[in-house]
């Protein structure tokens, strides 16, 4: 097949968060003889990662970002039907160099990865009659109204509520526009259909290297927990926030070596002021590789509350040799079983109370480590993924 990837930026091996599955994604399915193309909007460090992925691809088309001033934002929310969270990423150039490259490679089928970019495929006057899929790391009509419910009646929620305007209506429109939806985990599954029954939606699964990420001697490990994000993404930096103030103070108290790694790219400016608050808190930013300090944990935490989709990281943290405790809605898509693979906890205190039996129990921590890892041996590795997703691809390739 001839595929066709849009993306918001270009994918590399470094990345974090679901960018990293369209780098896997791109990569094993050119491996397996496919010619895959890539469309993205053009960052500050593409010339660093370039090089690792064009072997991949039979072309690559790197689009500047629009740049839009607070007037043409204001103007944008008054007068367009955009809605304010999609408004960003609509750019008439992207349209167009789509278009063009859809008609120039003769394309089986188009992948939008992300909802956001889901709009070049519909009301796309550029682009010639092609198969559509739009691949959704997250609905961001059910994410909001998540938001709405956690957050409550404060400024953060009143962002939110002016960031919903118009956006129900329009992302749904371009999920029915679309041959076949995409999505990581059951419960993002039922989510849409709750609000389109009709959609055709597949759950393709995120997937991890349990090659690349291995368990080390539990000897060597710090007393530390860690997280990893990419902390451009809200429900992450909210994630750290909430667990430092609500979480963190309740272990910190009862284990005065325990040190806490905030890793990954972007963090905000109130995540850099949390470490002169307390300097057992360290934000170290991006770094070049996530395995060094998951090899000093004993414990990964996953605090996230807001968002959808499934994370990743805790697959990651789980082929590293390293037990996980997550809010529910952290683990969406992977099958914890309390006690044995993890755990689960959505209040400050029961998770306090499960990281607390991972610090000063061995035997537990050593059990749940060895589950955990062969479940994810077992069921996420990337090429089951890429399995699923060929196959779909055939299907909506050959109108079934």
């Amino acid at each position: 097949m001839k595929i066709l990837f849009i993306s918001i930026r270009l994918p590399h091996a470094r990345i974090v968060s679901g960018h990293l599955i369209v780098y896997q994604r791109i990569r094993r399915l050119a491996e397996r003889g496919h010619r895959v193309g890539l469309a993205v909007f053009a960052q500050e460090d593409d010339a660093e990662h370039v090089a690792g992925i064009r072997d991949a691809l039979c072309e690559l088309e790197i689009v500047p970002r629009p740049q839009r001033g607070s007037a043409a934002r204001l103007l944008n929310y008054v007068a367009s039907p955009i809605p304010p969270r999609f408004a960003p990423f609509h750019s008439e150039e992207f349209l167009q160099r789509a278009g063009d490259m859809v008609e120039r490679t003769r394309y089986d089928v188009v992948i939008s990865e992300f909802g956001l970019m889901g709009q070049c495929l519909r009301h796309n006057p550029y682009l010639p009659a092609v198969r559509r899929v739009i691949s959704v790391h997250h609905c961001h009509t059910i994410a909001s109204r998540k938001a709405l419910d956690t957050l409550g009646f404060s400024p953060r929620a009143l962002k939110e509520w002016f960031a919903m305007k118009g956006m129900e209506r329009y992302e749904f429109a371009m999920y029915r526009g679309a041959d076949r939806v995409l999505v990581l985990t059951p419960e993002e599954r039922y989510g849409l259909l709750a609000y389109a029954p009709n959609l055709r939606i597949n759950v393709i699964p995120s997937g991890v290297d349990t090659e690349y990420y291995q368990p080390t001697d539990p000897a060597s490990r710090e007393q530390a927990l860690v997280f990893t994000g990419n902390y451009s993404d809200e429900p992450n930096c909210d994630a750290v926030m909430w667990f430092c103030h609500a979480v963190w103070p309740r272990l910190k108290s009862r284990y005065p070596d325990l040190t806490f790694y905030v890793v990954g790219p972007r963090p905000t400016s109130g995540m850099l002021a949390l470490p002169r608050k307390d300097p057992r808190i360290i934000v170290t930013g991006e770094v070049d590789d996530i395995r060094p300090y998951l090899a000093r944990a004993r414990v990964f935490v996953c605090p996230n509350r807001l968002g959808s989709g499934m994370r990743g990281k805790i697959l990651q943290a789980m082929a590293a040799g390293i037990p996980v405790v997550s809010t529910t809605l952290g683990a969406e898509g992977i099958s914890i079983q309390m006690g044995d693979n993890g755990f689960l906890a959505d209040r400050p205190r029961i998770m306090a109370q499960y990281i607390d039996l991972l610090l000063s129990d061995p035997v537990l921590h050593a059990n749940i480590t060895r589950h955990a890892r062969v479940m994810v041996v077992d069921r996420f590795s990337w090429d089951r993924g890429i399995d699923l997703l060929e196959h779909v691809l055939h299907e909506v390739v050959e109108g079934r």
